[in-house]
């Protein structure tokens, strides 16, 4: 079995704060190992339901956040940001994907929630109408081409979410949200284990899985925090400006609408208000 792993980190053990996820801060190398340490852990409950390839692609930030030294070695990893399915870079390869270290959607409750850039850019993203997280938009990508999602960690509400949304997969809360900023964290050795066993239960019992896979058309609505930023995107083909701050676009293909938020997104970073 090939296992896809689209790695996160505002999901990861311990991380409450902006200080912990971004390069040069601080507490950013402490976190690195812990992000890596939450892959390693779901490669090995992976490897111990009887999986054999594994494909790691980094989906936070700059997408270099992994300790490369410290990856299993069994892993094969996809680092850098210049991706044309971003954090889904190579997902079409496996059998079943796992989301490790996300979050819930930019607008919701969580820690650091918010969807593919800070919420000072992006307040909301929907997906036909409902409110639409990172992993939504992945598991979307992956489930119409028939891979299921498998795992998901992070916090209390990002799980719940997956639960409702994905038949079958497992869940491993590593930490519950008191607030943005703050939540009640497993150690990180817990939260290892929990990883672990999830993502074997995932595989073992792969045959619990279907795709995530929404009916089309497909239509993406970004609510941004600017009529600026909103502005700045017009320029892409296809987008509708519904107000001052929300642009629009539908198509009968999902991996194209998908790549049109992609290059909608990297637009708006731009714009002077983007931050």
């Amino acid at each position: 079995m090939r296992v896809y792993i689209s790695a996160d980190m505002e999901g990861v053990t311990g991380v409450t704060h902006p200080d912990d996820v971004i390069p040069g801060r601080p507490r950013y190398e402490a976190f690195r190992k812990l992000l890596t340490a939450d892959v390693n852990a779901a490669i090995e409950g992976a490897r111990r339901a009887g999986a054999r390839e594994f494909l790691v692609n980094e989906a936070h930030d700059g997408m270099r956040n992994l300790l490369l030294e410290r990856l299993d070695p069994e892993a094969e990893v996809i680092v850098g940001s210049r991706k044309p399915l971003s954090m889904m870079e190579g997902c079409n390869e496996a059998d079943v994907v796992f989301f490790v270290g996300y979050h819930s959607a930019a607008g919701t409750g969580g820690i650091l929630s918010h969807t593919f850039t800070g919420p000072s850019t992006l307040v909301r993203l929907e997906l036909n109408g409902e409110v639409c997280s990172e992993g939504r938009m992945n598991a979307a990508l992956a489930g119409l081409a028939g891979i299921p999602v498998g795992l998901v960690t992070g916090d209390d509400l990002i799980c719940a979410e997956s639960e409702a949304l994905y038949p079958g997969v497992r869940t491993a809360c590593v930490k519950t949200a008191v607030d943005r900023y703050t939540a009640r964290c497993l150690s990180p050795e817990a939260a290892r284990e929990r990883i672990c066993r999830a993502a074997f239960e995932a595989v073992s019992r792969r045959g619990d899985l279907s795709p995530y896979a929404p009916e089309g058309p497909y239509t993406f609505t970004a609510e941004f925090a600017s009529a600026s930023t909103a502005e700045s995107v017009m320029y892409f083909p296809g987008l509708k400006r519904l107000d001052d701050r929300r642009v629009c676009w539908t198509h009968e293909d999902y991996e194209t609408a998908f790549r049109m938020f992609i290059g909608v997104m990297r637009l708006a970073r731009t714009d002077p208000d983007y931050g």
